[in-house]
């Protein structure tokens, strides 16, 4: 059971049925679908937060090929090693990452602005309570979980810090130094590494417990398989077409994953 709290008025948030409902009688549908929508409209910032409906599909593909399986299979070891229990995925997009560590016994909730993203989160998973919101106005109660996990994604420090127990770990994966170098050759005529990230740059307040680099090779053997890596990843947003088209023309690409795990601990 995941204990939600009402983004109107903060209380607590009870399940009627396929209602969640506060003291105060705020109330919000649980959709056919599975997942409930707690993002309030001065929340939302544009029409349609997030990633749009093109952005998810072609993660949904990308990820169900197992490109990055040892991502998630890193991830279930971590929760393994620390014995966590209640894992958040704050902004965990379609799912896939969350549905690994659920598949493997820990209670997860998942969430994400993204409405066609929780959209797809419910096709892969029931078990989850998927819901739509902001990593900056988390609806939970304080203490709720045992971890939080951000992939690729905004933090915020405070509700992270809120809505762990004492002791609880953040988990953050972001791009290492050399991440996607060839496909960033064929966008850039110039490829800088990645910054390599400081704690101070995330977290003030919670202490790095470790950190480490995860990297892999991977082989794409198919123009689609490309352009769904690339819609991916900001590069898509930041190139023009005329920067993508060489990129696009490929029929197979041999690149380099280099992934930044940090754990951070709430005191």
């Amino acid at each position: 059971m995941i204990n939600y709290r009402c983004p109107s008025c903060y209380g607590p948030l009870k399940r009627d049925d396929t209602t969640y409902r506060c003291a105060q009688n705020h109330s919000f549908d649980i959709a056919r679908k599975g997942y409930v929508n707690l993002l309030l409209a001065h929340q939302m910032g544009s029409k349609q937060p997030g990633d749009n409906k093109m952005m998810i599909a072609a993660r949904r593909e990308f990820l169900s090929a197992g490109a990055y399986q040892p991502l998630a299979d890193k991830l279930v070891q971590l929760c393994r090693e620390h014995k966590l229990q209640r894992l958040l995925d704050a902004g965990c997009g379609e799912g896939y990452y969350a549905t690994n560590i659920a598949n493997a016994g820990v209670t997860v909730a998942g969430l994400d602005i993204s409405k066609e993203g929780i959209q797809a989160a419910c096709r892969r998973s029931k078990s989850i309570a998927w819901c739509i919101a902001s990593v900056a106005d988390l609806p939970y109660l304080d203490g709720t979980f045992d971890s939080v996990l951000s992939v690729f994604c905004h933090l915020d420090e405070a509700e992270f810090t809120r809505v762990l127990q004492p002791g609880g770990l953040v988990v953050f994966v972001g791009p290492g130094e050399n991440h996607l170098p060839n496909l960033r050759a064929a966008l850039y005529s110039q490829v800088r590494p990645y910054r390599s990230a400081k704690q101070q740059d995330y977290f003030s307040e919670l202490s790095l417990v470790s950190q480490e680099t995860l990297s892999f090779d991977l082989q794409l053997n198919s123009p689609e398989q490309i352009a769904n890596l690339l819609k991916m990843t900001p590069h898509y947003w930041s190139t023009s077409p005329a920067q993508q088209a060489p990129l696009l023309a490929m029929k197979q690409l041999h690149d380099t994953v280099d992934m930044s795990i940090q754990v951070y601990r709430k005191g």
